[in-house]
């Protein structure tokens, strides 16, 4: 797959990410989308005038997106209530023990939300996102222990498209030692936390996968490098290696045979193949990419992968 056309940003030269999530198969990394997300949706509904969904199902595995019609032009006080209507419908009749990996496209990801956190600071429609899903996950599950391993990026389309996998697999919910369980944030990023796990890894009837969250530039709960894309994404890969290792000690992240990288600058894409190029030169997993803004501003690359844990290292 190969990067989407960028617009420019007006009077900076800096090139726009523009893709646009639609609610079907194609949002989805290729693992996903040509299994479950091959399959024909078995269910429709929808809550209200604004809300739609639909369900798949392959085997034990399902898939279940639900769109909230015209986010982008919510203020944030509507966002957050749509985006906790829009959680509810997505994780309503799920056990908790069925989550496994969720996707967030969320229009205007950056843009200022209008109105102030309870710490004085400003808010953006990614922190209004995140305390609409938050409050959905207590409300349906309590006060979980974990949550699904998840990304939560920005796209250019005026709906919240949402897509969960679910089904047996009993998932153990792993942590990244270099950074913040996101539950843990400080209120600089939100009155309510992001809701997600670093990574899971999920044993099968015949195998264990590895399921591995979007993944930055992020050390305890800083961004780092900002401006600098070749320390991002050395950083990143860094992140990526402990977090798979905290998986599977055995494992690397090229072991992990598809990824899914998030670029705001998708010109950036060969330094990308290059950097993977030379800390796994014999590397065979499929790489693919996309033009999407970040959930913070100043995060140049967000990489997500999952893969079948491989039996020398299980």
């Amino acid at each position: 797959m190969t990067s989407s056309a960028s617009a420019i940003e007006r009077g900076t030269g800096r090139k726009i990410a523009d893709w646009v999530a639609t609610g079907g198969s194609e949002d989805l990394p290729a693992w996903i989308r040509d299994s479950v997300g091959s399959i024909d949706p078995d269910r429709h509904w929808s809550v209200g005038t604004a809300i739609r969904a639909v369900e798949r199902t392959n085997g034990e595995r399902r898939l279940r997106t639900v769109v909230l019609d015209d986010a982008s032009t919510m203020n944030g006080e509507a966002f957050e209530s749509g985006t906790l209507q829009a959680y509810r419908t997505l994780l309503s009749g799920i056990p908790h023990d069925h989550l496994l990996r969720a996707w967030n496209f969320i229009p205007r990801i950056n843009d200022d939300a209008g109105f102030e956190t309870d710490c004085g600071g400003g808010s953006d429609r990614y922190m209004v996102f995140n305390a609409g899903r938050f409050k959905a996950f207590r409300e349906i599950h309590g006060r979980p222990e974990w949550f699904p391993v998840a990304s939560g990026v920005g796209h250019a389309g005026r709906d919240l498209v949402l897509h969960l996998l679910h089904g047996a697999g009993e998932p153990c919910p792993v942590d990244n030692p270099r950074q913040v369980l996101p539950v843990d944030y400080s209120r600089r990023f939100g009155d309510l936390p992001p809701a997600f796990t670093r990574a899971a890894r999920v044993n099968g009837a015949e195998n264990a996968s590895v399921l591995v969250s979007g993944t930055a530039s992020v050390v305890g709960e800083d961004s780092l490098h900002a401006e600098c894309f070749d320390r991002q994404l050395e950083e990143t890969l860094d992140n990526l290696e402990t977090v798979v290792a905290s998986c599977e000690p055995a494992l690397v992240p090229a072991d992990l045979g598809d990824w899914l990288v998030y670029l705001p600058d998708p010109s950036f894409e060969d330094r990308v193949r290059d950097a993977i190029g030379r800390r796994w030169p014999d590397h065979r997993m499929t790489i693919e990419f996309r033009a999407q803004r970040l959930c913070r501003p100043e995060l140049l690359v967000e990489i997500e992968c999952a893969g079948v844990v491989p039996e020398r290292a299980s």
